[in-house]
This record gives C-alpha cells, sequence and structure tokens, in this order.
C-alpha cells in the first residue's frame, strides 16, 4: 500500500529516519554519516563550515531527528517516570509540578503514574515504564516493593519519595517530619495550649510514624499529656480528616490538634464548622505540606511546609546509578509556616525554619554530597537551636504560655511494647517501690512495632525510653546505634537468668538487652472435633510427637467430618513459625556464611517446604484468606481442628467457650527429618536517645532480674520467663489454670529448649531477611508460582545484604 507521496505507510522508523537523513546528506552537498556527527554532536568532528550547510539544510527539509532513536543510541531515553498514589491529592501534585519543573530543566521529560491507591495498578505502571526504557523511577508507593524490585532487577535506578523503609536498599529523599512535629507542637505550646491532639495518618506508613513520634516528644518535654486519647489516626484524605474530627470533638475538645496532613486539615475544618467549633478560637490547628490549598482555606492554615523544589532537585539528581560511597538518603528540612488556625495574627512574614545543611551544599543537585554508605544522611535541628528558636516565636503570637516541665523530679520513662495488659500490675509495683519513677506505656501492634520503631529511632526520638527488643534482630539494632549497652549486668544475668536467655541478647560478646521470655510452639486440638472424626487424640509427651504427615492426614478427616478447617497456624506467613517446619524437612536456616549475611531461601529444600505450604490453602485445608490477629477467635469458635501456636494461647483458651474442649501435643516434625522448636522471646532494651537512660534501665533490670516482677508478667503472657527462680512458679502457675490440658507442659517445655530448639539465625541483616521471606510466603499462600517466588527472593536478598558485608 502507497501514501500520497509514494512511500509505503508501513515504513519503518528506522527506514523513515534514514530517508530524511539521505534528504539533509543531499541538500547540504555531504554524506549521511557527517549528517549523523551534526545530528548526535560526534562521535567525530565536523568542519564549521560543513556543520553550517547541514543545519541550513535541515531547516529548509524539515527534518526531525528520531528522537527515540538517538536515545537508545545514546543508551538514554531522555525521561524519567514517577509514579505517585493519588494524582488529585494537591500534596502530590505539587511533588509532581516540582519534579517535572527539574527534569525539564535538565532536558529531559517526566512521565507521571498515578496508582489510585491500587497495587495492582501501580504494578501495571512500573512495568511500563520499564518497558518504556525510562532513565529512572521516582516512587511514592503503597507498599507493594516487589515493584522496586521489578524496576532494579531491569536496570532502573529507583528513588523512593515520601517514605523511607531501609530494607529496599534504593535512594530515598524525605523530609524532617519528627523535627517537624516537635517544632509545630512547640509552637502550639508556647501559645498557652496544653491539651494537644494529633489527626495522624496510618500507622503502617514511615511519615506518620514519624510525626506521631515529634508531636510526643514535644509534648512530653514540656511534662503535657500524650496519650492514645489524644491520638486518632486516619488516612490521609479530606474523608479521613473529617472522620477523624467527628471522633476528636465527640469528647472532650482540645485546646489544639497537629494535623499530620494538609487534606486531613480541610476535612478537620468542615467538621469542626458543622458542630459550631471555631478554629482557633475554640481548638487551634497546624497542618503538614503546605501547598497552595493551606492559604486560601477558612482560616489560612499554619503549616509545616515541605520544601518540593528541593526535594525534587535531590530526587532527580538521585536518579541515576549511584556509586558505593553516594549518599542515598537525603532528608530535607521543613518550615513553620505560620497563620491564623494557630491563634498567631495574620500575615505573618517571620517563618521558623530550621538551618539545612544541604541547602548550602554547591551543586548538591548535581553531585549529591558523600559519606560513609552505613550511614544515611539526616539533617537536623540541634536541640538548643529548637528551643532559641521556640523562645523567639513567642513575641510574634498572640498568647504565651510556660514549657509545663515537672518540678517535682520525677521522671517519665516511656516504654514502646506490643504487649497489651502484660506489664500494668508490675508497673505499679515498680513505681511504688520507686516513687520518682513513673512508666509510660505505648502499646504498638505486633504487626507495626517493628517498623516503627525502626522510625521513631531512626529519627533519634528522645520520648522512647525502653523498647521491646525481638532478639534476631538485635544484632541490627545494636549497629544502627539504637540500644545501650547493658554488659555490666552481665555477672548478674548469667547467675539468674537461663543461658539461652543471656545469649538471645548478646551480640560481639556484649549484652544490648534484658531478656524476658524464652517460646515455644505446640500442637493444640478441638476434642470435640477429633472426636466426631473417630481420631486418636494426639499423645502429649515427646515421646508420642505426631508427624507432619500424620497431623495433616488427621486434619483431613477431621474435615471430612465437619470441621470447617483442619489445620491452621497462628503466626500465619511468620518465619517463627515456619522455620522449625523448614529445618525439619532438611533446609537451612536461609542464612549461612560470615555473620549470617549469605541468603540461601532458592534451595530446593526451602522449595519443597513452599509446595507443602501452598498445598495447605490451595486445598482448602487451611483458612486462606485469615490473617493472624483473626486465628485465635477461629481456633476459639471450634471452626479449626488442628492449631499451631504458643503456650501465650493457655489462659485465653481456658476462658473461651472452648474452655476443658482443648487439648495440647508436642510440635510435630517430618517424617524422616529431625524434630525442630522454636525459641527465644521478647527482651527490653534502652534507648540509646533516651534522656532518662538511668532510670529506663532500673525498670528494665526490674523486669528481667526480679524474680516476682518476672513471674507478674510470665503469668499475664503466659510465656516461659528466662529467670530460672520465677519459672518454677510459673510452671505451678500454668498448671493450675488447665492442669488436664497442661500436664505435661513442664518437661516437655525443657525437652524442647534442652533437645530441640532452634534459634532464629542473628544477623544485622535479620530485618531484611525477616520482611523478604515473609512476604514469599504470603505470596506462596496466595497461589503463586514457588521457584518464582523463592527465586525473586533470593535476588532481592542477594542484593540488600550485600550492603552490610
Amino acid at each position: 500500500m502507497r501514501s500520497n507521496d509514494g512511500f509505503s505507510s508501513r515504513e519503518s522508523p528506522h527506514d523513515r529516519e534514514a530517508r530524511h537523513t539521505g534528504d539533509v546528506a543531499r541538500a547540504a552537498g555531504t554524506s549521511e554519516a557527517v549528517v549523523s556527527y551534526v545530528v548526535n554532536d560526534g562521535p567525530r568532528p565536523v568542519a564549521d563550515e560543513t556543520r553550517r550547510r547541514v543545519l541550513e539544510a535541515i531547516k529548509t527539509t524539515g527534518y526531525r531527528p528520531n528522537t527515540i532513536a538517538k536515545a537508545l543510541a545514546s543508551g538514554s531515553s531522555g525521561a524519567l517516570g514517577l509514579v505517585v498514589p493519588d494524582i488529585s491529592n494537591p500534596f502530590f501534585a505539587a511533588l509532581a509540578r516540582a519534579i517535572e519543573d527539574e527534569v525539564f530543566a535538565s532536558g529531559r521529560v517526566l512521565l507521571v503514574g498515578n496508582s489510585a491507591e491500587s497495587g495492582e495498578r501501580e504494578a501495571r505502571l512500573v512495568s511500563s515504564f520499564i518497558d518504556r526504557q525510562v532513565d529512572g523511577l521516582l516512587y511514592v508507593g503503597v507498599g507493594h516493593h516487589a515493584h522496586v524490585e521489578q524496576a532494579l532487577s531491569a536496570g532502573v535506578p529507583v528513588v523512593v519519595l515520601d517514605r523511607y523503609d531501609p530494607t529496599l536498599g534504593v535512594a530515598s529523599v524525605v523530609v524532617d517530619n519528627f523535627e517537624g512535629a516537635v517544632i509545630a507542637t512547640e509552637h502550639l505550646i508556647d501559645h498557652g495550649y496544653r491539651r494537644i491532639a494529633t489527626v495522624a495518618g496510618p500507622s503502617a506508613l514511615f511519615t506518620a510514624v514519624e510525626r506521631i513520634g515529634g508531636w510526643r516528644k514535644a509534648l512530653k518535654s514540656a511534662g503535657l499529656p500524650n496519650g492514645d486519647d489524644l491520638l486518632v489516626q486516619a488516612p490521609f484524605s479530606r474523608a479521613g480528616g473529617y472522620a477523624a474530627g467527628s471522633a476528636l470533638f465527640e469528647s472532650q475538645i482540645p485546646d489544639a490538634v497537629l494535623v499530620a496532613s494538609e487534606q486531613q486539615a480541610i476535612g478537620l475544618l468542615a467538621a469542626a464548622a458543622e458542630r459550631g467549633i471555631r478554629v482557633p478560637e475554640d481548638v487551634a490547628m497546624i497542618s503538614f505540606d503546605g501547598t497552595d490549598e493551606s492559604r486560601f482555606s477558612t482560616p489560612p492554615l499554619t503549616t509545616v511546609t515541605q520544601p518540593f523544589q528541593e526535594i525534587a532537585r535531590h530526587a532527580v539528581a538521585l536518579a541515576r546509578p549511584l556509586d558505593a560511597d553516594e549518599t542515598r538518603h537525603l532528608t530535607c528540612e521543613v518550615q513553620l509556616v505560620r497563620r491564623r488556625s494557630c491563634g498567631c495574627s495574620y500575615p505573618m512574614n517571620e517563618n521558623h525554619q530550621a538551618p539545612t545543611e544541604l541547602a548550602n551544599t554547591e551543586d548538591a543537585w548535581q553531585s549529591p554530597p558523600k559519606e560513609e554508605p552505613s550511614m544515611n544522611r539526616t539533617v537536623r535541628v540541634a536541640g538548643a537551636v529548637v528551643a532559641a528558636a521556640a523562645m523567639s516565636l513567642t513575641a510574634g503570637c498572640t498568647a504565651g504560655g510556660g514549657s509545663g516541665s515537672s518540678t517535682t523530679g520525677t521522671q517519665t520513662i516511656t516504654f514502646v511494647t506490643p504487649h497489651q495488659g502484660v506489664y500494668d500490675d508490675v508497673i505499679k509495683s515498680f513505681e511504688t517501690d520507686h516513687p520518682n519513677i513513673k512508666v509510660d506505656l505505648q502499646v504498638i501492634p505486633f504487626t507495626e512495632i517493628a517498623a516503627q520503631t525502626q522510625a521513631r529511632l531512626g529519627s533519634k526520638d528522645s520520648s522512647i525510653d525502653l523498647i521491646a527488643v525481638d532478639p534476631p534482630r538485635l544484632p541490627s539494632m545494636v549497629q544502627k546505634g539504637f540500644l545501650v549497652d547493658v554488659s555490666s549486668d552481665a555477672k548478674t544475668m548469667k547467675q539468674d537468668l537461663t543461658a539461652g536467655g543471656v545469649k538471645s541478647v548478646t551480640w560481639n560478646d556484649k549484652q544490648w538487652a534484658y531478656p524476658l521470655w524464652t517460646s515455644d510452639n505446640f500442637l493444640f486440638y478441638n476434642k470435640d472435633l477429633v472426636a466426631a472424626a473417630g481420631i486418636t487424640a494426639p499423645g502429649a509427651d515427646n515421646a508420642n510427637r505426631l508427624t507432619w504427615e500424620q497431623t495433616l492426614d488427621a486434619a483431613k478427616k477431621a474435615q471430612g467430618a465437619g470441621a470447617q478447617y483442619g489445620f491452621a497456624f497462628e503466626q500465619v506467613d511468620a518465619y517463627y513459625a515456619l522455620q522449625p517446619v523448614l529445618m525439619s524437612m532438611g533446609a537451612g536456616t536461609g542464612l549461612s556464611g560470615t555473620a549470617n549475611l549469605t541468603p540461601a531461601v532458592d534451595t530446593s529444600d526451602w522449595k519443597k517446604f513452599g509446595e507443602w505450604y501452598k498445598n495447605l490453602y490451595a486445598n482448602g485445608l487451611s483458612p486462606k484468606g485469615i490473617q493472624s490477629a483473626q486465628m485465635p477467635d477461629l481456633f476459639k469458635s471450634g471452626k479449626v481442628a488442628f492449631y499451631v501456636a504458643g503456650p501465650a494461647r493457655i489462659t485465653d483458651l481456658q476462658k473461651s467457650a472452648l474452655a476443658d474442649k482443648w487439648g495440647m501435643a508436642p510440635l510435630p516434625y517430618e517424617d524422616g527429618g529431625k524434630v525442630v522448636t522454636p525459641t527465644d522471646s521478647w527482651a527490653v532494651g534502652v534507648s540509646a536517645y533516651s534522656e532518662h537512660k538511668a532510670a529506663a534501665e532500673e525498670f528494665a533490670r526490674y523486669l528481667s532480674l526480679n524474680s516476682d516482677a518476672a513471674v507478674g508478667t510470665s503469668t499475664k503472657f503466659n510465656l516461659p520467663p528466662v529467670n530460672q527462680k520465677a519459672y518454677p512458679k510459673y510452671i505451678h502457675y500454668i498448671d493450675g489454670v488447665a492442669p488436664e490440658q497442661t500436664a505435661q507442659y513442664g518437661s516437655l517445655l525443657t525437652t524442647d529448649s534442652d533437645e530441640h530448639a532452634a534459634r532464629r539465625p542473628s544477623s544485622i541483616g535479620y530485618a531484611d531477611f525477616e520482611t523478604v521471606v515473609n512476604k514469599a510466603f504470603a505470596d506462596i499462600r496466595s497461589g503463586g508460582d514457588v521457584g518464582s517466588i523463592l527465586g525473586d527472593a533470593q535476588s532481592t536478598l542477594e542484593r540488600q545484604l550485600a550492603q552490610y558485608k
């Protein structure tokens, strides 16, 4: 088929380019090669007169070089990709505009994708950008990090924005959310407000965790309340802010609110207006972000404003292959812009801005400053600077006030833990014995404790004094400088605690935390469902331990006799629960080599386990769509025949409708394999950033080394204490809770601990490892290809763990 100009309409871009180049060459009286040298600025020099003729010929022929072909030939597409969760959100729109300006100034173009908070859509966008061979990917994700791995595997540099996840091992640019929240809260305190609430984002997000931490620190330093009754978490949206405001204003209206995003603040203003609550007369408000919307709200919003241009400059600069010693994590400072919503007169020209080292770096966008590759660049405000700046702000405000600091000499220490209700009685006893120390408990969900600890301590959050420590994560926390060395108590620990307990908190021959408990897993079963299926109940001692084959065979029979599910793990997709099965099947821990930094999760034994685990859910024997938090109720409601869980479940079961209708047996093992059981449990560490280290260490020592305290927490949580004097009392207590079911518990626990226990691997890369393998287990449970999933996990771990070698 021919077009009107006589050429084929199916002409390829390459042929079309060659034809146009020939036209220019004939018009200029030179060769096509010379035209190429002029267009591509090389590789050979061209005489000035010849260059002039070629450029004139280009104009007269109307020739436009094929930029795609030119880009591919040079190895660069001249384009960057940007993925944001919601382009309609003014914050992301402003960020995208700043990045586009920066990219355009560099002679390139920006491709923008809106994931609409959808992981599936996000994956398609990233794949599309990779197919278009973008030079780099700028990414504000919704938590589906497999997309980041996909880009990295394709050789595309990735820069994460507005999020920080060290396990990704990629460059990132964030703002100092923690210090921004401190400055904003201090400003509200300087106005004289005392009951200051916060509307935060979802707790799984880095930004939300940091802003909550800064809010708590400022209030705690001023001796003001900062408990969960003043904390409301909601999505970063107007609807989220409206819902949060509705909840917040139902009870006692606070004096002021720190709002984690501008969109939430708009929703909060609407909720206040509906109830006749005036801002700032009845409740003051400061928000984060600082887009143009904050200027035109009613009243205009005081904001912790983010430097969009600076973020864009650093992000675009990092979107390239980086040398090993280049800075990969940049933190930009924020600015407090004061308007009427906080109670300041308006307009205000004086702004409160922390000094920014990066802003003074010449040509930082071209050559980011270098430092040790193992360290993160975090530009912060010194405490003296904050204090001085806060004092200077008072003069410009409509109201003033003192710091609210206590003069009684009582120290309040904050203990961050996932264990609700475990420490209440022990804290009362401790405070009675130590009248000058008060303990403030902050309970964070188990699924979020690791991320929140990382984010808050990574920000040097001094409002945390004590931290719940999961032993295999201890080396990483030590390496990051998060924990205080408590080896001065090593002699007492070795005298009073089990050797295994002391070993769980030891790294490089020093002790970094106080161990509290050890652990084990058991096979719990529903007596009625087992009897209905005509199955002989499992034996309760080590000599009658079932194999996995026997267990699952019995589970299938129970399901056939009416059980909704035959078998379930309580800790779904968790390495802690699945490591014993893996090792009993002949697999290794998944980490080996020097300092346990060599991954091995794609071996034949790991794949064998993967198929076994996948089939549990594919065949409907185990509940596919139910998460760990829902599992206890599923078993207690009589829907599961066999159930793997820890001793913490004993009292809970006996108090439920299943009382006396359950039994417990040893954890099964693989036929022909060795018996393997889990061990170790939580410890408590003193934060290196605590301002009350001595008081914090005194409470930690009390929890671990005082036998009465150890009994108190162990009988609340039902986990065996590592305190040797407390252990017999704990066993006696368990005997009294469920005498029949736990008749063999003490001896079985001892046998498992002495003969079968396998520790999770200690490694400074364990946090990365656990995150990757837990996600792999989740993907396998969802029906993914085992070989591909474990192969991807292996590649990811090889790359991530390399940074620690």
